[in-house]
């Protein structure tokens, strides 16, 4: 491949951009690619040439990782968007409704403006994403996400900090705040192209998700220390999605689809009560170890035996 000469800066930029595709897509479209930047870029300034030079490298870091609109990853995660983003809308929602009463004792000692921030920013961020998602506006839904998962990755890395690194109070905070930080992950990797259209179906499914979440939400009393654990209820709620997902060894997307979502939005606070209410790992090993045993033989047998179906359609965005 030969990189055209653009002047040092984008020459440099280009060829550091193009080094995170693999070394065989370089290979096959290196020229090309090389050739749009230095069109797209001939008459702009630098603010061009980094935004193209961002989008270029963007796009190589899905295709190293293989969440593009051709690969399963990316399809998956276009039909998790909506349950995700509605799911974590619901489940925000209800756990600051939840917990308004404390809020308000808090503002009432403290009203400074980080605490006005830190009380309100979440909620509003969730509502903004649950309008968002609605009306399938996926750029708005992305950064609200954003917002939430940059909130919870805060309130961790500060309960970490404060607490010299203590795994329980570490888990407590993270069972609540790990949910927003991967789903806002996921709704980053989703392939913009195959995200789905403002429907009524699609409205549907992200109105439903939001109930689900926040009654998922609302159900497990994760808030409540005291909370007398039935593990049975939590490995449950970790089995049933883990079931769903296997589907997907075979094709079926859409099950698998509510499986993810399901488990971005339980597995931590579930995976805590479970080591919370064992008593240590070493308590823990012998239910883990036949579960675990169970659902590889599951998935293997999936694998095995199920039949595949062909993965449904995902409408381009708007």
């Amino acid at each position: 491949m030969t990189t055209p000469v653009i002047g040092a800066g984008p020459s440099a930029v280009l060829r550091a951009a193009l080094q995170l595709y693999p070394a065989r897509y370089r290979h096959e479209r290196g020229e090309e690619l090389a050739e749009v930047f230095a069109d797209t870029t001939a008459a702009g300034g630098r603010p061009a040439v980094a935004r193209e030079a961002l989008g270029l490298a963007a796009y190589g870091l899905r295709v190293r990782l293989g969440l593009t609109g051709a690969s399963a990853a990316g399809r998956l995660l276009a039909l998790v968007a909506p349950m995700l983003a509605g799911a974590a809308a619901g489940a925000m929602l209800v756990a600051w409704l939840t917990t308004a009463d404390r809020i308000a004792v808090h503002l009432s000692w403290d009203d400074s403006y980080g605490v006005y921030f830190s009380s309100f920013c979440p909620p509003v961020a969730a509502a903004l994403l649950a309008v968002a998602a609605l009306l399938g506006r996926w750029t708005a839904v992305r950064v609200s996400a954003l917002v939430l998962g940059a909130m919870g990755m805060y309130d961790l890395a500060y309960a970490a900090w404060n607490s010299s690194f203590d795994v329980w109070w570490s888990g407590y905070i993270g069972m609540a705040s790990l949910p927003f930080v991967v789903a806002a992950v996921l709704l980053v990797a989703a392939p913009t192209d195959l995200l789905p259209r403002p429907t009524w179906r699609t409205a549907g499914l992200v109105l439903a998700s939001i109930a689900v979440g926040g009654l998922l939400a609302a159900a497990q009393s994760w808030d409540d220390t005291t909370f007398p654990l039935d593990r049975q209820w939590f490995v449950l709620m970790l089995i049933a999605p883990l079931l769903l997902t296997f589907a997907g060894l075979r094709g079926r997307f859409a099950p698998m689809a509510v499986g993810v979502a399901a488990l971005v939005l339980a597995g931590p606070g579930c995976l805590f009560n479970i080591w919370r209410g064992s008593g240590g790992l070493s308590h823990l090993l012998p239910m883990a170890a036949p579960t675990v045993a169970a659902l590889v033989l599951v998935a293997v047998a999936v694998h095995r035996f199920g039949r595949r179906e062909t993965v449904p359609e995902v409408h381009a965005a708007a």
